[in-house]
Parts: structure tokens; sequence; C-alpha cells
């Protein structure tokens, strides 16, 4: 059984909020999760950020990673999740009625960036009464938002791990470009989900785990065209099961906003926390040489930064997978705050 949160609720905020497109909401919900409890002056205060089909409740896809004792451990500081903007756990999304017309936004709900959903968190945490986070962390496009923190609110956070993160190569943008071109065309988010889960494991992996067997319910793929290999009835199933717990306007919404990620060096150069980059070492959605990069860019900048390799066979989903070593670096990290 996963650990439930020690405070789960929702903020929500009848004032405008306006967006980096020059839209406007005219009422925003962030549902979050707190882990652990807030110290007298909220100075043991971290941000967690969530990937796209994530949610607030940390412990629902970071098992074994938080709780008593854990790489996060709840005994010492309270680890706060908010459901993004646009997402479809809790908080404001194209699920959600929109005031103005009084139905559901659906395809109406507008283009979001990292920044609108910061600048609605950061609500969030003034309603907490947390005025400077003690870290901020997070993974693929929440690790986007753990370093986009920093950018938009210099002055409210001490340490930032961004795991497996980087503003997105072509070769990025064009995987999400046709997902949402697989949700254009077939009007479900399964399709989408399955060219997201190749990104997401390393060909060692998937060679590994399935190699060019027969499809495991006795498929016979020299048979005919309908009978698959393994990989592929794989890729079918998550797809399949991906339908029942996501909304395929969400995955739209959260992997366009993962595109239009970028930093100026100009932007770079306003940060004072600092800033530990993981790579890892066979993610191919960010490879780890991007993330190198990265982190010379923001050295270069006169940041504090400093790179970290995780070693892993899993790929880019090695930070949910393999949590052993992703307690280890979070533990290493850590000693230093």
């Amino acid at each position: 059984m996963n650990l439930e949160p020690t405070i789960e609720a929702d903020f929500i905020s009848d004032e405008p909020f306006h967006l980096a497109s020059g839209e406007i909401l005219s009422s925003v919900k962030q549902h979050y999760a707190i882990y652990g409890e807030l110290n007298a002056d909220q100075s043991n205060a971290v941000l967690v950020f969530h990937a796209l089909s994530g949610s607030a409740r940390i412990a629902d896809w970071w098992e074994g990673i938080i709780g008593a004792g854990k790489a996060l451990d709840t005994n010492k500081n309270a680890f706060i999740c908010i459901n993004y903007i646009g997402s479809c756990y809790g908080s404001t999304g194209a699920g959600t009625v929109n005031p103005k017309t009084g139905k559901i936004y659906g395809t109406e709900f507008p283009l979001i960036t990292v920044s609108d959903i910061l600048q609605g968190q950061k609500k969030v945490l003034e309603h907490l009464g947390i005025k400077k986070l003690k870290a901020a962390i997070g993974s693929s496009v929440g690790g986007m938002c753990a370093l986009q923190f920093p950018v938009d609110f210099s002055d409210s956070v001490e340490k930032c791990i961004v795991i497996g993160a980087t503003e997105l190569s072509a070769m990025g943008l064009a995987l999400n470009h046709l997902q949402r071109e697989a949700l254009r065309i077939e009007k479900d988010v399964g399709l989408a989900r399955q060219i997201a889960m190749i990104s997401y494991k390393s060909p060692e992996l998937l060679n590994r785990r399935f190699g060019r067997n027969p499809n495991r319910n006795g498929e016979n793929p020299r048979r005919d065209f309908e009978h698959r290999f393994d990989i592929a009835g794989y890729l079918d199933y998550q797809g399949e099961i991906f339908k029942n717990r996501f909304d395929k306007e969400t995955f739209k919404i959260i992997s366009k906003a993962m595109d239009l990620f970028e930093l100026s060096d100009s932007e770079i150069q306003t940060i004072k926390a600092k800033i530990y980059l993981v790579g890892i070492s066979t993610d191919w959605l960010f490879p780890a040489a991007d993330v190198k990069r990265l982190t010379e860019r923001l050295i270069k900048n006169g940041i504090n930064a400093e790179y970290i390799d995780f070693k892993s066979p899993d790929g880019h989903d090695a930070f949910l997978s393999d949590t052993m070593q992703m307690a280890e670096i979070l533990q290493k990290i850590q000693t230093e705050f």
C-alpha cells in the first residue's frame, strides 16, 4: 500500500489567471498533496514536480523514494507536489467547466507554458505560507519545471535537482509532434502513449525484455498480419490501460508545454540557486550528452551547477524504475543541504 499524503487538498483562486499566450483563465483550481510536516518557519519545504502523466500524489509514482527514512525523508522535510494547471488529476484543465461558457473546456483549453504552471504553483506556496523552498526536484517535464523555477523566482529556492531534462532536441520535438498527430487521428490517447513508451525505454532494455520473441499470448507473427511480436503486444497493452487513466487533451497540453520550454542566457544568469543536473546514461529522449552540455552552459553563465551521471540500462524511465540508484543519487545530493 502506498504512503498516503499528510495533507491533500485543493487551492482555488477566483482571480483572473493570465497566461503567457495572452489568454486568461477566469479562475483556477490546483490540487496538491504534502508528505511530512512543515516546520514552524516553513524552512523544510521541498517542491516536487511530477512528470507528464503524474499527479500530486508523489508516493503513487515514486514509491520507494519517499517516506520515513527514505531518499525523500518525510521525517526531515515536507514534500509538496502540485498537479499542473492543464492536467487531469484535480487541477483546472481540459475536463473542467469554463465559467465563462458553462461548458467543458475540451479542445478549447488554452496553450500553457512551464512558466504558467509555475506561476500557479507559486500562488499555492504563498497560500501555505512558504516563502523560500529548501529545494525543488523534478524529472522529465518536472525537471523543466525545476530548472525554470529559479529563473522565474530567483529568491525563492536554494537548490534545484533536475533529472533527465533539458530543452527538447529536434528528435524530442518530432516525437511529441507524432504523439499529438496520433491523438488527432485516432481520437484517443492509446497510440500516443505507445509512441511515448518507446522514447521512455532504452534499446538495451527492450531487447533484454522482449527481443524478437512472439507475443506471450501465443500469437505467431510469422503466420499473418494480425499476430504480433512480444514488444507489439506490450505496447498495445500499455496504450489500452493508459486510456482508462489519462485524458487525451491533457497529453496534448503538457507535451506542448514541454516543446515550448527553452532558456536564454540572460534568463539563466538570473539563477541564484545551486543546480544539480542528472543525466541518465541510456536516455535518448533527453540524452545525457545534452544534459552535460546544459550543465556546461549554466557554468559558463556563472551558475553554480554540477553534473551527475545516472548509469542505468532503463532509459528515460530510470528515474521511476531504477529506484535504488535514484535513491542513492538523491541521498548523496541531499548531504550537501
